[in-house]
């Protein structure tokens, strides 16, 4: 069999089945769960043409970094009836088939899911390059991530990432609260005691630095605890592309 690329360009020929139970354009679910092109990373749908008696070809779309490729394989007859035969022997997909299957190919839905992410979440998005980058979201506009990090506003093309983990709800802990300020508010006052033995300064600035030790640790308290709340929310892991997922599988 012949395997090559080419670029976007109408495919000459009829087109034909494979097989009645996958019809005319074959989709993500059924190349999987008929095993027709498991070489294919990235499928997303796939047409066969006849193009003379006895040459036929494939027309295979496929997702690479989130853009769509076309490449193009060539069958004999003989060739297409067997893989037709091999398509025949499985039972029809169900649609409990298609929801298994479907965890499989999130690289599909890549937009739809980053457009889901509310934005000011914090979210930590890999690179393809291997460099990971973490801050809040800002925007996304279909085909860019806007990110703030802590010293700069980056921002990020969707077809040079891998992967992007989130939270898609803050998850609030209310019964935390009282805990997490008694204990700022106790940690500030330890802090200004330190500074008082080390400085021994007059008594009405000793009350000055355990009520400005106190008052800081309470201050505190608020970005301590919307930092609990994000790390004890679970995060969700999105892979953007088919080879990120397998490695997330492993």
């Amino acid at each position: 069999m012949l395997f090559c690329s080419f670029p976007l360009v109408a495919q000459q020929g009829e087109i034909i089945p494979l097989s009645a139970k996958v019809g005319t354009v074959i989709d993500a679910e059924e190349n999987a769960f008929y095993n027709i092109f498991p070489e294919i990373k990235g499928f997303e749908s796939a047409q066969f043409y006849q193009v003379r008696p006895n040459r036929i070809v494939a027309r295979i779309v496929f997702v690479e970094y989130t853009n769509k490729r076309i490449t193009r394989k060539a069958f004999t007859l003989r060739q297409f009836t067997e893989l037709q035969n091999s398509v025949n022997r499985f039972p029809m997909i169900t649609d409990k088939d298609r929801k298994a299957l479907g965890e499989n190919f999130s690289y599909l839905e890549t937009v739809a899911v980053l457009e889901s992410i509310p934005l000011n979440q914090y979210v930590s998005v890999k690179h393809r390059n291997g460099k990971r980058i973490t801050g809040t979201l800002l925007s996304f506009d279909g085909k860019w991530l806007e990110i703030q990090t802590p010293v700069s506003i980056v921002s990020l093309p969707i077809w040079n990432l891998e992967r992007i983990s989130y939270r898609q709800k803050l998850v609030k802990h209310p019964r935390w609260k009282p805990v997490i300020f008694i204990m700022c508010a106790a940690t500030g006052l330890g802090l200004s005691e330190i500074w008082n033995v080390q400085t021994n300064p007059r008594i009405e600035m000793v009350w000055h630095f355990r009520f400005l030790g106190t008052v800081l640790g309470l201050l505190a308290a608020s970005e301590v605890m919307n930092s609990v709340d994000i790390l004890a929310t679970p995060k969700q892991v999105f892979a953007l592309t088919p080879a990120e997922m397998d490695r997330l599988k492993k």
